[in-house]
């Protein structure tokens, strides 16, 4: 089922594998800046970074099958022993780079795993903090229904009666 060196596509797979690898550093940054964001508090940045996230996960994908469809014609496996399989008859002195290339990925993989867990780590404590600061501004808030009289002067305290003070009637 391997084939040689001289065999289709062979060209367009290195350059496919060289591609997902850069994308993949694209997508490391992104989770880094966004982690950057989280940590910072600047909250503004991160729809757009969501946004750009999308994208190369997209363009990951695309990548990904493009690779997987190349080693199922040439082993007939798509995951990592597949590739290696591929790796060891078609460059064992891996004198093409596709062994670095492949192990670099995997290695990005890893680490944009552990960064994405731990920004998702960052979200749900950010979630957390946000919904106990709106549960106490709820129940403030219904405590003390009126803020504001009739006349846009704030009450200290709730409004007793119609909303004026005893004396003012």
């Amino acid at each position: 089922m391997a084939q040689g060196p001289d065999s289709g596509g062979l060209e367009a797979f290195l350059s496919v594998l060289k591609r997902e690898l850069q994308a993949f550093r694209q997508f490391h940054s992104l989770l880094q800046a966004e982690q950057d964001a989280l940590v910072s508090g600047n909250t503004d940045s991160l729809i757009a970074l969501a946004q750009q996230k999308n994208e190369k996960v997209i363009e990951l994908t695309q990548l990904a099958e493009q690779r997987n469809r190349f080693l199922t014609d040439r082993v007939g496996s798509t995951n990592q022993i597949g590739m290696e399989a591929w790796l060891d008859s078609f460059d064992p002195a891996d004198k093409q780079g596709a062994g670095k290339w492949w192990h670099a990925l995997i290695e990005l993989a890893r680490n944009a795993k552990t960064l994405n867990q731990h920004n998702g780590q960052l979200i749900h404590t950010r979630l957390a903090s946000n919904q106990q600061a709106l549960a106490v501004l709820m129940s403030a808030n219904a405590t003390t229904s009126n803020l504001y009289g009739k006349d846009g002067q704030a009450y200290a305290t709730p409004p007793t009666g119609s909303g004026r003070p005893l004396g003012k009637a």
